[in-house]
């Protein structure tokens, strides 16, 4: 594996694991994160156990998303990425924007009307990350076999 494919392999790595990571920290929440507990208009206390309830389903399905979007690409990265198959490198950059994109959107529109408590910057490096990756792969798979 040359150099640009390591870097790229190790990137999308990065990316799998910070995913997985962060799904299995939402879905084992009991509370929301300090950066949600501030755009509450109430303290988390004084609203209804069925509300209470919705937040939480919602924070745990969050992470869900995450945590199977980083197993999904832990697959593409373990088996077809690692034969060098062309199609993988568009699988995983779709796999990884698939979950990305859309919660990045949602923190841009959450920040816009509530304040700048949702961080951006998770969003931003791990889709700096797969377009790197995406970039360094650009001749995935076109290696010529030689006869010996």
């Amino acid at each position: 594996m040359s150099t640009p494919h390591l870097i790229a392999a190790v990137l999308n790595w990065g990316v799998a694991v910070a995913l997985f990571g962060i799904g299995i920290d939402y879905v084992r929440s009991t509370v929301p994160k300090p950066h949600h507990l501030k755009m509450l208009d109430v303290p988390w206390e004084s609203l209804t156990p069925m509300t209470r309830l919705l937040i939480i389903t919602l924070l745990r399905g969050t992470g869900l998303v995450a945590g199977v979007t980083g197993v999904f690409m832990g697959i593409l990265l373990y088996e077809p990425y690692s034969r060098q198959e062309p199609w993988s490198r568009v699988a995983v950059l779709v796999a990884g924007c698939a979950t990305l994109v859309p919660t990045l959107l949602g923190t841009i529109r959450v920040r816009r009307q509530a304040g700048p408590y949702a961080p951006m910057w998770p969003h931003f490096v791990m889709l700096a990350a797969l377009g790197v990756a995406f970039w360094l792969n650009r001749d995935f798979g076109t290696a010529v076999a030689t006869a010996p």
